[in-house]
């Protein structure tokens, strides 16, 4: 999930009446006692493959708390983030729902709690669920809004047994490589990547599994630097670099035919079938697609850089949980309960089903061989954060995912989509 969200209106900030309120102090009056819930909703996008996470996490509380009920609403991948921010507006949004760090997508966590939308949670056991030097991405003004729920890689996830069977030794480790590879898929009647051209969500997560070796492995800074308008996506040459290649898979033939028609389905549908070896999706995938091919061995790579030496991945905190800051006080202490029991005894059941790592405290000296491709990046620290979570606004984001949809049709340059990101910004 992601990460995969389609281009939509800023969240606007609602108006936030203080009259009651000025009224019970001008009174002396106590506020009554707060009524205890029973119940709740959670709100959470379908899975892409395999069981969905979420529920399992209801369900586990659920189990603990049989006098406790949670009303579960599932939205497609690509419409999530629009139906929350509806909600949101509308006012009838649910008490829990998933949110990501930082800003740069519809439901990122500040965008939300500078809108007024997030319930404050410095009274949980969320700060233990944040990286050390993520704090940002999760709080406004040293105020905590969200929980982690599991580290995420965001990487290459590719079939290396239907690779075997097509003559490759395994998987490339270099760019080279990787288009000599994509011939060879193409030969066997396969192709080497899958791509839901048609989805922003994936176009644009694409890009960011892609910019690893050209943009924020040699600058670890370069999201700070662009808040400090000191680059610019269109001046910077690793990002020049990074959509390029869009160009030149595309000619060499490395997407399924069609990319640009690509759906979430299209990735399922091909990487389970094996009709295509690889597709850049959230690590934890690799799992629930191995469980539908049992005779496939999807394993987590990076994206091949120039050279092996220069390889980074994508690793973070992806996916947080809040609460509505609208819900009533006895459904936000539920709630409140039910983001402990996440980062407490439940703390295993997301990443179990998720097939993500643990949000703290993953050993990544004993990693599921799914993870074999990225263990020593990982072990060594050679990872960034997913670089929208540090954009500053979704539509920077929303223009990426747009702009590389134009690059597969021909109908936008590289220099178009990264002028239309500095604007966006």
């Amino acid at each position: 999930m992601s990460q995969h969200t389609p281009r939509l209106r800023r969240v606007l900030t609602p108006a936030v009446s203080l009259l009651a309120l000025g009224a019970l102090a001008l009174t002396g009056c106590t506020a009554p006692p707060v009524e205890e819930a029973t119940e709740f909703s959670l709100y959470f996008p379908v899975a892409e493959s395999g069981d969905n996470p979420y529920k399992a996490l209801a369900d586990a509380y659920m189990e603990a708390n049989p006098d406790i009920t949670i009303n579960v609403e599932e939205a497609g991948g690509d419409t999530y983030a629009q139906g929350l921010a509806t909600k949101l507006q509308a006012g009838n949004a649910p008490d829990v729902f998933l949110t990501g760090p930082g800003r740069g997508q519809l439901h990122s966590v500040l965008t939300l709690a500078e809108a007024g939308y997030l319930a404050p949670l410095d009274d949980t056991a969320a700060d233990t669920t944040i990286p050390a030097g993520n704090e940002a991405l999760f709080e406004v003004d040293g105020t905590i809004y969200a929980q982690g729920l599991d580290f995420t890689v965001a990487a290459v996830v590719a079939n290396l047994a239907l690779m075997k069977a097509d003559g490759l030794d395994g998987y490339p480790t270099t760019y080279e490589d990787l288009l000599d590879a994509c011939a060879v898929a193409r030969d066997h009647g396969h192709s080497f990547f899958v791509i839901a051209g048609s989805m922003q969500p994936n176009t644009g997560f694409f890009s960011m599994v892609m910019a690893g070796d050209l943009v924020y492995g040699p600058n670890p800074s370069w999201n700070v630097e662009r808040q400090a308008d000191e680059v610019t996506f269109a001046d910077d040459e690793g990002w020049q670099e990074t959509l390029s290649r869009f160009e030149e898979l595309n000619e060499a033939g490395c997407f399924q035919d069609s990319p640009e028609a690509g759906t979430f389905d299209t990735i399922t549908n091909n990487l389970v079938g094996e009709l295509s070896y690889a597709g850049a999706i959230p690590s934890g995938a690799a799992f629930g697609l191995g469980g539908a091919n049992p005779n496939a061995e999807f394993v987590v790579n990076p994206f091949p850089a120039a050279t092996a030496d220069d390889a980074f991945v994508s690793a973070s905190v992806n996916y947080a949980l809040a609460i509505n800051a609208k819900s009533s006080p006895g459904v936000i202490a539920l709630a409140k309960d039910f983001l402990n029991f996440a980062s407490g005894e439940g703390a295993n059941v997301f990443p179990s089903v998720s097939g993500n790592l643990p949000v703290v405290g993953a050993d990544f000296g004993a990693l599921p061989p799914q993870y074999g491709g990225v263990a020593q990046l990982l072990t060594d620290g050679k990872t960034y954060a997913l670089p929208n979570s540090g954009w500053e606004s979704p539509e920077v984001y929303a223009a990426l995912g747009t702009g590389v949809q134009g690059i597969l049709t021909g109908q936008a340059t590289v220099d178009d989509v990264l002028a239309e990101m500095d604007a966006s910004w």
